[in-house]
Protein backbone atom coordinates (compact mmCIF):
# COMPACT_ATOMS: atom_id res chain seq x y z
CA UNK A 1 0.00 0.00 0.00
CA UNK A 2 1.47 3.35 -1.07
CA UNK A 3 1.56 5.88 1.72
CA UNK A 4 0.80 9.51 0.99
CA UNK A 5 3.75 11.80 1.16
CA UNK A 6 3.82 14.13 4.15
CA UNK A 7 2.87 17.75 3.44
CA UNK A 8 5.76 19.87 2.32
CA UNK A 9 6.93 22.47 4.81
CA UNK A 10 5.98 26.05 4.07
CA UNK A 11 9.00 27.89 2.71
CA UNK A 12 10.11 30.84 4.73
CA UNK A 13 9.74 33.01 1.64
CA UNK A 14 6.09 32.01 1.05
CA UNK A 15 3.50 34.79 1.54
CA UNK A 16 2.11 34.81 5.05
CA UNK A 17 4.83 32.56 6.46
CA UNK A 18 6.30 35.30 8.64
CA UNK A 19 2.84 36.26 9.88
CA UNK A 20 1.98 32.65 10.79
CA UNK A 21 5.29 32.12 12.54
CA UNK A 22 4.97 35.45 14.36
CA UNK A 23 1.40 34.66 15.50
CA UNK A 24 2.54 31.32 16.90
CA UNK A 25 5.49 32.80 18.73
CA UNK A 26 3.64 35.85 20.14
CA UNK A 27 2.76 35.56 23.81
CA UNK A 28 -0.94 35.18 24.69
CA UNK A 29 -0.95 38.57 26.47
CA UNK A 30 0.02 40.36 23.26
CA UNK A 31 -2.64 38.51 21.25
CA UNK A 32 -5.30 39.47 23.81
CA UNK A 33 -4.15 43.09 23.66
CA UNK A 34 -4.51 43.08 19.85
CA UNK A 35 -8.03 41.68 20.11
CA UNK A 36 -8.95 44.35 22.66
CA UNK A 37 -7.54 47.07 20.39
CA UNK A 38 -9.57 45.73 17.44
CA UNK A 39 -12.68 45.65 19.61
CA UNK A 40 -12.08 49.23 20.73
CA UNK A 41 -11.72 50.38 17.14
CA UNK A 42 -15.00 48.68 16.16
CA UNK A 43 -16.79 50.21 19.14
CA UNK A 44 -15.40 53.65 18.27
CA UNK A 45 -16.71 53.37 14.72
CA UNK A 46 -20.11 52.20 15.99
CA UNK A 47 -20.19 55.08 18.50
CA UNK A 48 -19.71 57.61 15.69
CA UNK A 49 -22.30 55.84 13.53
CA UNK A 50 -24.81 55.35 16.34
CA UNK A 51 -26.70 58.67 15.84
CA UNK A 52 -27.39 57.76 12.21
CA UNK A 53 -28.18 54.11 13.03
CA UNK A 54 -30.60 55.07 15.81
CA UNK A 55 -32.20 57.75 13.64
CA UNK A 56 -32.63 55.32 10.75
CA UNK A 57 -34.13 52.59 12.94
CA UNK A 58 -36.48 54.91 14.86
CA UNK A 59 -37.49 57.48 12.24
CA UNK A 60 -37.24 55.49 8.99
CA UNK A 61 -37.32 51.71 9.34
CA UNK A 62 -39.86 51.57 12.18
CA UNK A 63 -42.40 53.89 10.46
CA UNK A 64 -42.03 51.93 7.19
CA UNK A 65 -42.65 48.56 8.84
CA UNK A 66 -45.43 50.01 11.00
CA UNK A 67 -47.23 51.58 8.03
CA UNK A 68 -47.06 48.28 6.15
CA UNK A 69 -48.73 46.54 9.10
CA UNK A 70 -51.31 49.31 9.52
CA UNK A 71 -52.25 49.10 5.83
CA UNK A 72 -53.85 45.72 6.62
CA UNK A 73 -55.74 47.02 9.65
CA UNK A 74 -58.40 49.48 10.73
CA UNK A 75 -56.39 51.90 12.81
CA UNK A 76 -57.49 55.17 14.38
CA UNK A 77 -55.83 57.51 16.85
CA UNK A 78 -55.92 56.18 20.41
CA UNK A 79 -57.36 52.78 19.47
CA UNK A 80 -55.60 49.47 18.83
CA UNK A 81 -55.26 48.27 15.26
CA UNK A 82 -57.77 45.65 14.07
CA UNK A 83 -56.64 43.26 11.33
CA UNK A 84 -58.82 43.39 8.19
CA UNK A 85 -56.48 41.91 5.59
CA UNK A 86 -56.82 43.37 2.08
CA UNK A 87 -60.03 45.28 2.83
CA UNK A 88 -58.28 48.69 2.72
CA UNK A 89 -56.80 47.96 -0.69
CA UNK A 90 -60.15 46.75 -2.01
CA UNK A 91 -61.85 49.94 -0.82
CA UNK A 92 -59.16 52.13 -2.37
CA UNK A 93 -60.25 51.51 -5.93
CA UNK A 94 -63.90 52.22 -5.17
CA UNK A 95 -63.08 55.65 -3.74
CA UNK A 96 -64.03 58.48 -6.12
CA UNK A 97 -61.60 60.92 -4.50
CA UNK A 98 -58.76 58.48 -5.08
CA UNK A 99 -59.50 58.28 -8.80
CA UNK A 100 -59.71 62.08 -8.93
CA UNK A 101 -56.37 62.49 -7.17
CA UNK A 102 -54.71 59.93 -9.44
CA UNK A 103 -56.08 61.73 -12.51
CA UNK A 104 -54.83 65.12 -11.27
CA UNK A 105 -51.40 63.72 -10.46
CA UNK A 106 -51.20 62.01 -13.85
CA UNK A 107 -52.16 65.30 -15.55
CA UNK A 108 -49.30 67.10 -13.82
CA UNK A 109 -46.89 64.34 -14.87
CA UNK A 110 -48.02 64.02 -18.50
CA UNK A 111 -48.43 67.72 -19.31
CA UNK A 112 -46.38 69.52 -16.70
CA UNK A 113 -43.14 67.55 -16.85
CA UNK A 114 -42.51 67.83 -20.63
CA UNK A 115 -43.16 71.58 -20.50
CA UNK A 116 -40.81 72.05 -17.56
CA UNK A 117 -38.02 69.89 -19.00
CA UNK A 118 -38.39 71.42 -22.48
CA UNK A 119 -38.09 75.01 -21.22
CA UNK A 120 -35.19 74.05 -18.95
CA UNK A 121 -33.40 72.46 -21.92
CA UNK A 122 -34.02 75.56 -24.02
CA UNK A 123 -32.60 77.80 -21.28
CA UNK A 124 -29.58 75.53 -20.84
CA UNK A 125 -28.95 75.54 -24.61
CA UNK A 126 -28.95 79.34 -24.65
CA UNK A 127 -26.70 79.65 -21.61
CA UNK A 128 -24.13 77.07 -22.68
CA UNK A 129 -22.68 79.37 -25.32
CA UNK A 130 -19.80 81.54 -24.07
CA UNK A 131 -20.93 85.17 -24.02
CA UNK A 132 -20.74 88.19 -21.76
CA UNK A 133 -23.01 88.04 -18.71
CA UNK A 134 -23.65 84.30 -18.87
CA UNK A 135 -22.88 83.90 -15.17
CA UNK A 136 -25.46 86.54 -14.24
CA UNK A 137 -28.12 84.92 -16.41
CA UNK A 138 -27.44 81.51 -14.92
CA UNK A 139 -27.85 82.90 -11.41
CA UNK A 140 -31.08 84.62 -12.41
CA UNK A 141 -32.49 81.37 -13.80
CA UNK A 142 -31.40 79.39 -10.75
CA UNK A 143 -32.63 81.73 -7.98
CA UNK A 144 -36.36 80.85 -8.31
CA UNK A 145 -35.58 77.17 -7.64
CA UNK A 146 -34.27 77.96 -4.15
CA UNK A 147 -37.45 79.80 -3.18
CA UNK A 148 -39.56 77.53 -0.91
CA UNK A 149 -42.48 75.92 -2.70
CA UNK A 150 -45.03 77.40 -0.31
CA UNK A 151 -43.59 80.90 -0.77
CA UNK A 152 -43.64 80.65 -4.58
CA UNK A 153 -47.19 79.28 -4.44
CA UNK A 154 -48.30 82.19 -2.26
CA UNK A 155 -46.59 84.66 -4.61
CA UNK A 156 -48.35 83.30 -7.69
CA UNK A 157 -51.62 83.11 -5.78
CA UNK A 158 -51.34 86.85 -5.20
CA UNK A 159 -50.43 87.51 -8.84
CA UNK A 160 -53.13 85.33 -10.40
CA UNK A 161 -56.06 85.80 -8.05
CA UNK A 162 -59.17 87.64 -9.18
CA UNK A 163 -58.48 91.36 -8.93
CA UNK A 164 -54.72 90.78 -8.70
CA UNK A 165 -51.94 92.39 -10.76
CA UNK A 166 -52.31 89.97 -13.70
CA UNK A 167 -56.07 90.55 -13.86
CA UNK A 168 -55.41 94.29 -14.02
CA UNK A 169 -52.98 93.72 -16.90
CA UNK A 170 -55.65 91.81 -18.82
CA UNK A 171 -58.13 94.62 -18.18
CA UNK A 172 -55.74 97.16 -19.70
CA UNK A 173 -56.07 95.35 -23.02
CA UNK A 174 -59.81 94.91 -22.68
CA UNK A 175 -59.57 91.16 -22.12
CA UNK A 176 -61.05 89.04 -19.36
CA UNK A 177 -58.51 87.31 -17.12
CA UNK A 178 -58.97 83.56 -16.54
CA UNK A 179 -60.41 82.58 -13.18
CA UNK A 180 -57.36 80.58 -12.16
CA UNK A 181 -58.67 79.60 -8.74
CA UNK A 182 -62.40 79.40 -9.49
CA UNK A 183 -62.37 77.51 -12.81
CA UNK A 184 -61.19 73.86 -12.71
CA UNK A 185 -60.01 74.14 -16.33
CA UNK A 186 -57.38 76.73 -15.38
CA UNK A 187 -56.29 75.51 -11.94
CA UNK A 188 -53.86 72.80 -13.07
CA UNK A 189 -52.32 74.96 -15.86
CA UNK A 190 -51.66 77.61 -13.22
CA UNK A 191 -49.97 74.99 -11.06
CA UNK A 192 -47.82 73.87 -14.01
CA UNK A 193 -46.88 77.51 -14.64
CA UNK A 194 -45.60 77.88 -11.09
CA UNK A 195 -43.54 74.70 -11.43
CA UNK A 196 -42.11 75.93 -14.74
CA UNK A 197 -41.06 79.22 -13.17
CA UNK A 198 -38.79 77.38 -10.71
CA UNK A 199 -36.77 75.35 -13.20
CA UNK A 200 -33.29 76.45 -12.20
CA UNK A 201 -32.36 73.06 -10.77
CA UNK A 202 -33.25 71.27 -14.01
CA UNK A 203 -31.51 73.94 -16.07
CA UNK A 204 -28.31 73.48 -14.07
CA UNK A 205 -28.31 69.69 -14.48
CA UNK A 206 -28.97 69.89 -18.23
CA UNK A 207 -26.36 72.63 -18.58
CA UNK A 208 -23.76 70.34 -17.01
CA UNK A 209 -24.65 67.68 -19.57
CA UNK A 210 -24.40 70.13 -22.48
CA UNK A 211 -21.00 71.39 -21.37
CA UNK A 212 -19.60 67.84 -21.51
CA UNK A 213 -20.46 67.35 -25.21
CA UNK A 214 -17.24 67.45 -27.29
CA UNK A 215 -17.23 70.31 -29.78
CA UNK A 216 -15.63 67.98 -32.34
CA UNK A 217 -18.98 66.22 -32.75
CA UNK A 218 -20.68 69.46 -33.73
CA UNK A 219 -17.83 70.34 -36.11
CA UNK A 220 -18.05 66.93 -37.79
CA UNK A 221 -21.84 67.22 -38.12
CA UNK A 222 -21.51 70.73 -39.58
CA UNK A 223 -18.95 69.52 -42.12
CA UNK A 224 -21.44 66.84 -43.17
CA UNK A 225 -23.99 69.57 -43.88
CA UNK A 226 -26.15 69.16 -40.76
CA UNK A 227 -28.19 72.21 -39.87
CA UNK A 228 -28.94 73.53 -36.41
CA UNK A 229 -31.96 71.28 -35.86
CA UNK A 230 -30.14 68.22 -37.22
CA UNK A 231 -27.19 68.86 -34.88
CA UNK A 232 -29.57 69.20 -31.95
CA UNK A 233 -31.45 66.03 -32.85
CA UNK A 234 -28.53 63.78 -33.80
CA UNK A 235 -25.78 65.12 -31.53
CA UNK A 236 -27.17 67.03 -28.57
CA UNK A 237 -30.10 64.81 -27.62
CA UNK A 238 -28.21 61.48 -27.82
CA UNK A 239 -25.26 62.87 -25.86
CA UNK A 240 -27.39 64.22 -23.01
CA UNK A 241 -29.87 61.31 -23.00
CA UNK A 242 -28.43 59.92 -19.70
CA UNK A 243 -29.01 63.34 -18.11
CA UNK A 244 -32.54 63.49 -19.54
CA UNK A 245 -33.19 59.99 -18.19
CA UNK A 246 -32.13 61.11 -14.71
CA UNK A 247 -34.20 64.30 -14.91
CA UNK A 248 -37.32 62.45 -16.10
CA UNK A 249 -37.03 59.74 -13.46
CA UNK A 250 -36.50 62.12 -10.54
CA UNK A 251 -39.12 64.47 -11.92
CA UNK A 252 -41.73 61.71 -12.05
CA UNK A 253 -41.02 60.76 -8.46
CA UNK A 254 -41.33 64.40 -7.45
CA UNK A 255 -44.63 64.88 -9.31
CA UNK A 256 -46.12 61.79 -7.68
CA UNK A 257 -45.41 63.43 -4.30
CA UNK A 258 -46.59 66.94 -5.25
CA UNK A 259 -48.44 68.68 -2.44
CA UNK A 260 -47.17 72.13 -1.34
CA UNK A 261 -48.19 74.41 -4.18
CA UNK A 262 -51.41 72.50 -4.86
CA UNK A 263 -52.32 73.00 -1.20
CA UNK A 264 -51.64 76.74 -1.39
CA UNK A 265 -53.53 77.14 -4.68
CA UNK A 266 -56.53 75.21 -3.36
CA UNK A 267 -56.66 77.72 -0.48
CA UNK A 268 -56.00 75.08 2.13
CA UNK A 269 -59.01 73.33 3.59
CA UNK A 270 -62.75 73.82 3.55
CA UNK A 271 -64.70 72.82 6.62
CA UNK A 272 -61.58 71.12 7.96
CA UNK A 273 -61.10 68.93 4.88
CA UNK A 274 -58.56 69.16 2.07
CA UNK A 275 -60.80 69.38 -0.98
CA UNK A 276 -58.39 70.48 -3.70
CA UNK A 277 -60.67 73.28 -4.89
CA UNK A 278 -61.78 74.38 -7.40
CA UNK A 279 -63.94 71.36 -8.10
CA UNK A 280 -61.33 68.90 -6.83
CA UNK A 281 -59.05 69.81 -9.76
CA UNK A 282 -56.06 70.26 -7.43
CA UNK A 283 -56.67 67.27 -5.17
CA UNK A 284 -53.32 65.50 -5.57
CA UNK A 285 -52.57 62.03 -4.27
CA UNK A 286 -50.45 63.35 -1.40
CA UNK A 287 -53.16 65.84 -0.43
CA UNK A 288 -55.80 63.10 -0.25
CA UNK A 289 -53.46 60.98 1.83
CA UNK A 290 -52.95 63.81 4.31
CA UNK A 291 -56.73 64.33 4.50
CA UNK A 292 -57.20 60.68 5.44
CA UNK A 293 -54.58 60.99 8.17
CA UNK A 294 -56.35 64.09 9.50
CA UNK A 295 -59.64 62.19 9.48
CA UNK A 296 -58.00 59.49 11.62
CA UNK A 297 -58.18 56.76 8.93
CA UNK A 298 -54.59 55.73 9.45
CA UNK A 299 -54.94 52.24 8.03
CA UNK A 300 -56.55 53.49 4.83
CA UNK A 301 -53.93 56.23 4.42
CA UNK A 302 -51.14 53.69 4.97
CA UNK A 303 -52.59 51.54 2.21
CA UNK A 304 -52.54 54.60 -0.05
CA UNK A 305 -48.87 55.14 0.76
CA UNK A 306 -47.98 51.58 -0.23
CA UNK A 307 -49.99 51.79 -3.44
CA UNK A 308 -48.00 54.91 -4.36
CA UNK A 309 -44.79 53.06 -3.51
CA UNK A 310 -45.79 50.26 -5.89
CA UNK A 311 -46.69 52.75 -8.64
CA UNK A 312 -43.34 54.50 -8.22
CA UNK A 313 -41.49 51.18 -8.17
CA UNK A 314 -43.21 49.93 -11.34
CA UNK A 315 -42.54 53.19 -13.21
CA UNK A 316 -38.89 53.11 -12.15
CA UNK A 317 -38.46 49.49 -13.21
CA UNK A 318 -40.09 50.17 -16.60
CA UNK A 319 -37.79 53.12 -17.22
CA UNK A 320 -34.72 51.15 -16.18
CA UNK A 321 -35.74 48.22 -18.39
CA UNK A 322 -36.30 50.41 -21.47
CA UNK A 323 -33.36 52.77 -21.06
CA UNK A 324 -31.24 50.82 -23.57
CA UNK A 325 -33.63 51.89 -26.34
CA UNK A 326 -33.24 55.62 -25.90
CA UNK A 327 -30.31 56.30 -23.56
CA UNK A 328 -26.97 56.63 -25.34
CA UNK A 329 -23.74 55.90 -23.47
CA UNK A 330 -20.11 55.91 -24.54
CA UNK A 331 -19.95 52.14 -24.05
CA UNK A 332 -23.20 50.59 -25.27
CA UNK A 333 -22.27 47.29 -23.65
CA UNK A 334 -22.90 48.82 -20.24
CA UNK A 335 -25.90 50.95 -21.24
Amino acid sequence: MVQAAPPAPVPSSAPGADRVRTDRTEPPERLREKRRADRRRRLTVLAFLSPWIIGFLVFTLYPIVNSLYWSFTVKRYGTPARWVGLANYELLFTNDDLLTSLGNTAYLAIFGMPVRIGIALLAASLLVRPRRGNGVYRVMFYVPSIVPAVASGALFFFLLKEGGPLSGLFNLFGAEAPLWFQDPRWAKPALIMVGTWALGDLMLILLAGLVDIPTSLYEAAELDGAGRWARFRHVTLPMISPVIFFVVLTGLIGVLQSFDQAYVFSQGAREGRLTGEPGGSLLTYAMLQLRLFQDGRIGFASAMAWVMFLITFVITMIMLATRRRWVHTANEEWA
